[in-house]
């Protein structure tokens, strides 16, 4: 029972030291900050970087359609500047695209990564209002790779573009969102299930082994010998003992019929079984020569 209970501990222990930042990042202030790589791809844009809640880096691929990306980079939230949302919710910084198109023309951007879900949003600010954020009405379409690619349309001077001037210029900025209470819960149902989960295997693996071994030491015991067995065996090959012999004297000397009384022979004498016969005869036989010799000096 200790022995389990060790066990049970040094793996929570475990657990918690080889729990990843995201882990305590969702918590408090991010332990590892994004640092996006952005890279062109084929006239679209990838981004390398990575996201709040997570230990490794993701890609995020940027196409459009109707015109032409001419740079791609990230701003941070700096402290205090939108008051009105969350910078938790959004796993990552904003991001800023700049494309060239026909003035007064409209084009289709399109953001796709596999760390997307199906809830997952793009925001960016309102028309007028550069420190009210809100959706940008991106639609969200799930593919069968897992991938999820988010699509909105922004016109060359309408809400979305950030100088409002119709000059063929467009630039828009935005950023992935998801609710952070919906992750960090996620996270934590998680890591709480699967701490039983991992416990029920431990404790699945030693009743597994307990059987193995009390098998084993089963078989062990019936193998060996038994006692009785051992000096039966000793007997065998050895010689009478003392004790074995006397209880064939007494068996003999019983059956014989020695010491009933009763019946005498003819001579007087009492009947009696050849055994005591042979050994009343080699008792007057030492006696003689005492007897003798006493007589004849």
């Amino acid at each position: 029972m200790h022995i389990k209970l060790r066990l049970i501990i040094a793996l929570l222990a475990l657990l918690l030291l080889s729990a990843p930042a995201s882990l305590w990042a969702a918590f408090g202030e991010d332990i590892e900050k994004p640092k996006p790589e952005f890279t062109p791809d084929n006239g679209d844009w990838i981004a390398k970087l990575v996201p709040r809640g997570k230990s490794s880096s993701i890609q995020i691929r940027f196409h459009m359609e109707g015109g032409t990306m001419t740079h791609l980079s990230h701003l941070e939230f700096a402290p205090g500047q939108f008051p009105k949302i969350d910078p938790k919710n959004f796993r990552s910084d904003q991001f800023m695209v700049q494309a060239d198109t026909t003035p007064g023309g409209e084009v289709k951007l399109s953001v796709g990564s596999t760390y997307f879900t199906s809830a997952t949003e793009l925001w960016g600010p309102k028309a007028g209002t550069p420190l009210i954020w809100g959706t940008v009405g991106a639609t969200n379409v799930g593919l069968p790779d897992q991938t999820n690619i988010l699509t909105f349309t922004v016109r060359d001077g309408g809400p979305l573009d950030a100088d409002g001037q119709v000059n063929g210029h467009i630039t828009v900025h935005f950023g992935p969102r998801d609710s952070f209470w919906g992750y960090a819960i996620g996270t934590l149902l998680i890591r709480f299930f699967g701490v039983f989960i991992v416990l029920a295997v431990l404790e699945v693996g030693m009743i597994i082994s307990g059987g193995v071994f009390q098998r084993l030491e089963a078989r062990s015991k019936r193998s060996a010998p038994a006692p009785m067995a051992v000096e039966q065996t000793v007997e065998e090959e050895g010689t009478v003992t003392p004790q074995m012999a006397a209880a064939i004297a007494l068996a003999i000397h019983l059956n014989s019929g020695a010491g009933r009384g009763g019946s005498t022979a003819s001579s007087g004498q009492p009947e009696g079984s050849p055994w005591s016969q042979t050994g009343r005869a080699k008792l007057m036989a030492d006696r003689m020569p005492v007897f003798d010799r006493r007589h004849h000096k």
